[in-house]
């Protein structure tokens, strides 16, 4: 009776041990997603294939030099544009179309005419240090940025530009002056909840300015 009875409890506890290894059969199952996402690449190049640097030697009140500054977007995403164009100033006395002098005053040394797809965004800043203006303009217009796409080039953001109309003898004569053209360009998606208006984009951009080449 005593061997029947340790046979017994010996059986029941096996028994539970097989139950917890896991004898018992169970439906499983398994699956997996690999996904694969290339990056884009946000790139822009500066083109004025009209200038010739020999046209901007010697130059003369009123002379017009051919500069047409646009901009190709070489990335391979489709980009918000902008350009920046700082030109020097000095005081100075011009002549007006009717031949008559003008009062001294702050002027830019050269003019320009802004073509059909751009528009400038705010009045333009003032460096009293270095004595010039710099101006925005926006691929685009006041209310929107236009989107430019792969391999695609902006219209010019002006064809040329034209020297004062300065009287001599105020320290022009000789002199080296530079216009600089900035090109700026960002994605054009997921921009603060998707913003286009040029002063909201251009906000974001100048936060993280790209350095200039």
């Amino acid at each position: 009776m005593k061997n029947t009875t340790k046979t017994l409890v010996l059986a029941l506890a096996l028994a539970g041990v097989l139950a917890i290894g896991g004898i018992a059969a169970y439906f499983t199952d398994a699956d997996t997603v690999t996904n694969t996402f290339t990056t884009g690449k946000i790139s822009l190049k500066l083109l004025e294939p009209a200038w010739n640097p020999e046209q901007a030697q010697n130059i003369t009140p009123m002379q017009k030099i051919a500069k047409d500054p646009q901009i190709r977007n070489d990335g391979t995403n489709p980009e918000y544009v902008f350009m920046e164009v700082v030109v020097p100033y000095e005081k100075l006395v011009t002549v007006n179309e009717g031949g008559k002098k003008n009062a001294a005053a702050d002027t830019d040394l050269w003019s320009y005419e802004i073509k059909e797809g751009w528009a400038q965004v705010g009045e333009g800043s003032t460096d009293d240090r270095k004595k010039t203006h710099t101006y925005l303009y926006v691929y685009g217009s006041s209310a929107a940025c236009t989107a430019l796409e792969k391999d695609a080039v902006t219209p010019a953001l002006f064809e040329s530009v034209v020297f004062v109309n300065a009287v001599e003898g105020q320290g022009l004569e000789d002199s080296v002056k530079e216009i600089v053209v900035n090109a700026y360009g960002i994605q054009t998606s997921d921009i603060n909840g998707g913003k286009t208006a040029p002063a909201d984009v251009w906000s974001v951009l100048s936060a993280q300015p790209p350095a200039l080449d």
